[in-house]
């Protein structure tokens, strides 16, 4: 049996996808040869501090996303759609009926017309959260890293990382790099309904298969500062629902930019109890692995900082060494210091970063 995983990679279903986006949205649209560097916005949590440890990536079930039209399937989608189908429907029935005109007088028109009208409603609604359905999962990157919107929405508002990866390091072959396409965002929904309706395969060889990238790639326009891209895999072998699934990378960080309040987790709040502060601590050890990680493996660092008299983000690079000392000088075998004294240490900080 041909699986998702399995047509990823064959370039005839690639083209038929390309081509299908460009035809849908009226422009150019072609899968990457080459990939510019991509970046993931992450919160800095200790999940995401494994996720690079491990060096893997962590794929979410597409149900789980902010933005409800994600991957979404249109069928259906207004009334006059729904009676226009249910009057073909109705239509297909007399046909066949013609040559039996005892059953035609039992089966009438208005009842399979109202039958067809709920069968179809039904329908349009399962297609809309049918991606959720068949276990697909997306891990999503963008091509920038310096958007003010990304920082505050995915990245703990400022408090969180950015990790840049290059795919051009795999493979031509690799899975994983033939899994990765940019979003293509539209005023509205890509039509695929001549795909989930191609029983008999006349139009491709896995209509459905298509159906399910077109829709997994395709966002509103609205979405479109975040110039994302996304690993999408289905995984339809799965015995039960899972919310998230790690999945190894072969490929290392090539860099990790910082929040500009990525020290901010590591200070208390008057209001806060002791087991809030030992989960302050436990923020500071993660991070500490997180410094050795990179130290090790050489991966570079940057700090995103304000430009002044903008609205822009510019990163700043800071040696991993002085990076390491300066958080061993102020939070290693130290009590926590209190949110008071915050910005003091956010100076000491800039102060490093100008140097």
């Amino acid at each position: 049996m041909i699986t998702f995983l399995d047509l990823i990679p064959k370039s005839e279903f690639r083209d038929f996808v390309a081509n299908r986006i460009a035809s849908s949205i009226g422009e150019t649209y072609n899968f990457p040869i080459v990939f510019p560097k991509l970046y993931r916005y992450r919160s800095l949590s200790k999940y995401s501090i494994d996720d690079i440890i491990k060096c893997q990536l962590t794929l979410s079930s597409i149900g789980e996303f902010n933005d409800i039209f994600d991957g979404a399937i249109h069928q259906y989608g207004s009334k006059e759609e729904i009676e226009k189908k249910a009057e073909a429907h109705w239509n297909e029935y007399d046909e066949l009926l013609k040559g039996f005109p005892s059953a035609r007088s039992i089966l009438k028109r208005d009842t399979i017309i109202e039958n067809s009208k709920r069968h179809f409603k039904t329908e349009s609604r399962l297609k809309f959260r049918e991606l959720d359905y068949l276990g697909t999962y997306v891990c999503c990157f963008s091509e920038e890293n310096t958007s003010t919107l990304m920082w505050s929405h995915y990245a703990d508002s400022n408090k969180g990382i950015c990790i840049e990866y290059d795919f051009n390091t795999l493979n031509d072959d690799n899975l994983i790099r033939n899994s990765v396409f940019p979003i293509a965002y539209t005023e509205s929904p890509i039509k695929v309904t001549d795909l989930l309706e191609d029983e008999k395969n006349k139009i491709f060889q896995y209509p459905i298969d298509a159906a399910v990238l077109c829709s997994a790639l395709n966002k509103a326009k609205v979405w479109c500062y975040e110039k994302e891209w996304r690993m999408v895999s289905v995984l339809t072998f799965l015995e039960e629902e899972i919310q998230r699934i790690p999945i190894q990378l072969p490929i290392k960080p090539s860099k990790v930019y910082l929040g500009y309040h990525f020290l901010k987790p590591f200070f208390y709040y008057k209001s806060e109890n002791q087991s809030d502060k030992d989960k302050r601590k436990s923020k500071i050890q993660e991070f500490m692995k997180l410094i050795d990680y990179l130290k090790n493996n050489q991966i570079p660092v940057a700090v995103m900082i304000p430009s002044i008299g903008s609205y822009n983000l510019k990163p700043c690079d800071i040696t991993i060494d002085a990076l390491e000392s300066f958080m061993k000088q102020h939070f290693e075998n130290r009590q926590l210091t209190s949110i008071r004294f915050y910005y003091t240490l956010h100076d000491r900080l800039l102060d490093l970063l100008e140097k």
